[in-house]
């Protein structure tokens, strides 16, 4: 699993510490307590679609496109849109 997790769309590789799927908010702050505590960096990643390495590390990977796909407001008049990261 964690190889999966070792690219994106750049050409960078670095094979992560770990892979994390956070259902919930109190999932995410139990793992950046966790990372604190550890002194362990969190990589955010939704698509993987970076062309620059950002959402590759050897921290935690924590995927949040899972669990994370709600459309939380919006707003037709203004055209604007309030999501969860996972959305795409």
């Amino acid at each position: 699993m964690k190889a999966l997790y070792a690219t994106d769309a750049s050409v960078y590789r670095k094979t992560p510490l770990a892979v994390a799927f956070p259902k919930s908010e109190e999932d995410i702050r139990k793992l950046i307590l966790f990372a604190d505590q550890h002194g362990i960096g969190l990589i955010p990643r939704a698509a993987g679609t970076s062309l620059a390495g950002q959402c590759v590390g050897e921290g935690i990977v924590v995927d949040v496109s899972k669990h994370f796909t709600k459309i939380l407001h919006l707003n037709k008049e203004e055209k604007s849109v309030t999501v969860q990261p996972g959305v795409i």
